[in-house]
């Protein structure tokens, strides 16, 4: 190890010795703060040429390569036990809502299986070998559903694999006949990473929020069928997408690339919930109210499987159509007629059996994101106008192709109402 690094050089962490065993052997410069999170800190620095990897039962082991720019993600030390007591509050909390809820209204009880299920991912993103193989799945799957000139990337080594681009909707390049990716996911350098420390490929960006308008305008599509196909396909669904986690970047021809990152608190999607939220999008989006009342609702845990909709159908149809589909991109008038029919709201979550599924506020928390962010680029923006066309695409693949002619008019339909 370098003489003059040390591991006090690294504020805050020169009581752990795994990170002070992967500072001292693989980084040929003092790494260098550059953001701070709840759990831990991001630092930049250069991988030494052939460095020492040293393992979690302090094996070491020499590497072979040349030296790049990495993102280093350290935890913080103790935070295990301070995450620990805030989860166990929350899941409490769950219990005592359940308890409440269920004396003054009809609700299926949901609070503490849906906090039970973020303290379990939230438990998962304190072990940083999860996030590794988290981020390597979300690299390969996106480049495998769409596309690319990276047939080898899986027989590479992580510490070359810096060099290849996952394709996401890729397009030509204006100056050859190659195709460019759309959404990046940086490198993961496993053999640098430990239970507390995390080495991936340096990405230089901004966050897509601080874009220029025009890049926020070509952009968020992709950012929409990226979300979708997170949801609705690929069956790993990233669960913090706050804006300084999507970035835009320069992809390898020099056109604005989106790049997804921190990859620690990820939910599952099983297939058949895939199949069922893929039903529900459509359904909405063509106005097919009561299959998405009577039928999907039921099979995605909103409403019991045994219930009557006849009565409850009237009250969502209003809720669905007025609050959320007729409001279109106006954040205002949305409000406005969400208040309008609170009455509505208050009558089906006070007197009907309704619950929340675990995953669904990610999914509303994911595409309120986008679109926001889309609407300070295009103040025109319809998230549900920009949905259609993936989720028609995928409903195609799904289900029977007999269907194809009553999606394919529904979508040439909205696309020439939204071209005026």
């Amino acid at each position: 190890a370098r003489e003059d690094f040390t591991p006090e050089a690294i504020p805050n962490f020169n009581d752990e010795k795994e990170v002070q065993r992967t500072i001292l052997y693989v980084f040929e410069e003092i790494p260098k703060l550059v953001a701070s999170a709840s759990l831990g800190q991001v630092y930049k620095a250069r991988l030494r040429e052939n460095g020492i990897a040293i393992h979690d039962d302090g094996s070491a082991r020499q590497m072979s390569g040349s030296s790049h720019q990495v993102a280093i993600k350290i935890q913080r030390p103790d935070v295990f036990n301070l995450f620990t007591l805030d989860l166990f509050l929350l899941v409490t909390y769950g219990k005592v809502a359940d308890k409440v809820f269920s004396i003054l209204t009809h609700q299926i009880p949901y609070h503490e299986n849906f906090l039970n299920g973020f303290a379990s991912g939230a438990f998962m993103e304190l072990n940083y070998h999860h996030e590794a193989q988290n981020q390597i799945y979300f690299r390969e799957n996106l480049q495998s559903r769409f596309g690319g000139n990276n047939d080898k990337h899986n027989e590479e080594s992580s510490a070359n694999r810096w060099l290849r681009w996952p394709f996401f909707r890729g397009h030509r390049s204006n100056s050859s006949n190659k195709l460019l990716p759309k959404v990046i996911v940086p490198a993961v350098f496993e053999e640098y990473s430990s239970q507390k420390v995390l080495v991936t490929e340096w990405i230089d960006g901004i966050p897509l929020a601080q874009a220029p308008k025009e890049q926020i305008r070509e952009l968020i599509p992709v950012g929409v069928e990226l979300f979708l196909c997170q949801l609705l396909d690929i069956g790993r669904f990233h669960a913090d997408p706050h804006p300084g986690n999507l970035y835009v970047t320069r992809g390898p021809g020099g056109d604005p690339t989106l790049c997804l990152l921190d990859f620690g608190l990820i939910a599952h999607v099983d297939e058949n919930a895939s199949t069922y939220l893929t039903s529900a999008i459509l359904n909405l989006l063509q106005g097919d109210y009561e299959s998405l009342i009577a039928h999907d609702a039921k099979r995605l845990g909103f409403l019991p499987h045994d219930m009557d909709t006849t009565e409850l159908q009237p009250l969502l149809k209003k809720i669905l159509k007025e609050g959320l589909v007729k409001s279109g991109s106006n954040l205002h008038d949305r409000r406005r007629n969400l208040m309008a029919i609170s009455n509505e709201l208050n009558e089906v979550f006070f007197r009907y059996p309704f619950s929340v599924p675990p995953f669904f506020a990610l999914v509303t928390r994911g595409l309120g994101l986008l679109e926001g962010i889309a609407l300070s680029g295009d103040p025109n923006f319809d998230i549900f106008k920009a949905s259609y066309p993936y989720t028609s695409r995928r409903a195609m693949e799904m289900f029977n192709i007999s269907d194809y002619g009553r999606i394919s008019r529904n979508l040439i339909t909205l696309q020439m109402k939204s071209s005026y």
